[in-house]
């Protein structure tokens, strides 16, 4: 027996257990892995060991959403919402008050809710909990009910990116971003309903406007987005209001990508012509216009001179009509090197006018990418146009989709 035992004691040494080798990462380290977690998950991983208890409590990245507690027994959205919200008030209260780099919250106001205002009190509490932080990133998406956002909660020297989904901008929201977010340069807006009629920002390099942007005041208000340092402007899937907003000091504008669709109730000639005068610096523009058929008065300079502008994108819009928007762009981009048409069949927007000279030079182009389908009855007639203009069939180049 005692011969048995001495060599199950010997076997036993021989078997070395498996090395920890996510244990013995430096604390740091293991902190930017909880990071990829949601902050629930990070919560869970406490169980681990003991060193895992606390790791938590300083991860980087803050991570919350409504929809993981979905899976909870609950008897209506109401009790869901409010085991939501002792979750994160429970997190942040333990939470160490280091420094954060994201916070990232997904939230969802019930169906029903009558005081958005009062509903909302918590989510701007948060925001304003991590901006203590120094958290230099923001990101609020929201469903259902829009959030009612307090401008006073935007205070901070390192905010350098906000991101809104589904959200109330009050007014002296844009006031607040100026003054109280000193180092903001990314802002991303999401279906989200605008009620300043003046947005400036002296700091912002990028704007993205996206899903449904709805600028809320009377019909005869015309709103303003001035933004001298701004670098990229995006307004994706349209703008709603009464008119076309009038961009000022856009000096410092390279990019930008636009698309106008039929939710602006006076997108008259006047409208499009000041909207385009503010991109008129910038190299690189996409522009689609969705809106319904507009017909341009016979010597209208509707169309500003883009001198930079070297690669320009358009859509089926352009070419109906005779080609006359197309035309007009053309004659008033004296430097473009590229330009992509992206046409697709049914499109019926248009802008459409006289031109007593239907000629242009564009000595520096140097291709032209038509982007169309396979059975694109829009291919033959675009090639015989730009042919007829003088531009090489080695210069024009055709990609299918789908």
């Amino acid at each position: 027996m005692a011969e048995a035992s001495d060599n199950q004691r010997v076997v036993s040494a021989r078997v070395s257990r498996p090395a920890d080798r996510i244990g013995a990462l430096p604390d740091d380290v293991l902190r930017r892995v909880l990071s990829q977690l949601s902050s629930r998950e990070a919560v869970h991983t406490c169980l681990l060991a003991r060193r895992w208890r606390d790791l938590w409590r300083s991860v980087p990245i803050i991570d919350v959403s409504f929809e993981e507690f979905e899976d909870r027994a609950a008897e209506d959205n109401f009790e869901l919402e409010v085991m939501f919200k002792k979750f994160v008030n429970r997190f942040l209260m333990l939470r160490n008050p280091v420094g954060l780099d994201e916070f990232r919250l997904e939230y969802s106001l019930t169906v029903g809710t009558e005081d958005l205002n009062a509903s909302s009190a918590d989510a701007n509490l948060w925001i304003s909990h991590v901006l203590q932080w120094n958290a230099r990133a923001v990101k609020v998406v929201n469903r259902d009910n829009p959030l009612e956002l307090v401008p006073a909660v935007f205070s901070s020297s390192f905010l350098k990116r906000l991101d809104i989904s589904s959200a109330t901008l009050v007014p002296g929201f844009f006031n607040r971003l100026q003054m109280g977010c000193t180092a903001l340069e990314y802002l991303f807006l999401h279906d989200c309903v605008i009620e300043d009629l003046d947005i400036f920002s002296s700091t912002l390099k990028v704007l993205i406007l996206s899903l449904e942007i709805r600028f809320s005041f009377d019909d005869d208000d015309q709103a303003s987005i001035s933004a001298p340092s701004l670098i990229s402007l995006s307004i994706k899937h349209g703008l709603s209001g009464a008119r076309l907003p009038i961009l000022n000091n856009m000096q410092s504008l390279k990019t930008a990508s636009v698309l106008l669709s039929g939710d602006i109730r006076a997108c008259d000639a006047d409208g499009i012509r000041q909207f385009l005068r503010g991109l008129s610096h910038v190299t690189s523009l996409d522009f689609c216009y969705a809106d319904t058929k507009l017909t341009m008065e016979k010597n209208f300079c509707w169309c500003p001179t883009f001198c930079n502008l070297i690669n320009l994108t358009l859509d089926t819009w352009c070419v109906n009509a005779d080609f006359y928007a197309l035309i007009v762009f053309l004659q008033n981009s004296p430097s473009l090197k590229k330009l992509n048409l992206k046409l697709e069949q049914g499109s019926v927007s248009a802008i459409s006018g006289e031109l007593e000279d239907r000629s242009f030079t564009c000595e520096q182009l140097q291709i032209v990418e038509i982007i169309c389908s396979e059975t694109s009855e829009l291919l033959p007639r675009v090639t015989r146009f730009l042919r007829d203009s003088g531009i090489r069939l080695d210069q024009i180049h055709t990609s299918h989709e789908n």
